[in-house]
């Protein structure tokens, strides 16, 4: 089974997984996010030359499902990600609470 490395940062303004996924196609990969955690599932395929005769394979293969529980408040509905050079990047944009105030302060 194939299982990607994975990297969590938190910054002022969002949360970055970084997610490493060599020779994985991007229509081969799902996001989701259900209950603060962020679901990153798919599958690597073997790529196979039909003339050739594999003596080893030590590359792993196969279906893979990481999750990655958030408890920052995420606004969910504006995150991206993006995958380039076998290099995934989730940013994850931070909720911002309203600055309205719901009380009357008292002078």
């Amino acid at each position: 089974m194939f299982l990607p490395q994975v990297d969590v940062c938190e910054r002022p303004t969002e949360v970055v997984i970084l997610v490493e996924m060599p020779g994985v196609e991007r229509s081969d990969v799902r996001i989701s996010w259900k209950d603060q955690t962020l679901i990153v599932a798919g599958q690597k395929r073997q790529r196979s030359d039909g003339n050739a005769r594999y003596m080893c394979v030590e590359r792993n293969y196969g279906p893979f499902r990481r999750e990655i529980a958030i408890s920052i408040p995420i606004d969910h509905k504006n995150a991206k990600a993006e995958l380039r050079d076998g290099l995934m990047s989730i940013h994850l944009p931070k909720l911002v609470e309203s600055t309205d105030r719901n009380s009357i302060p008292i002078e």
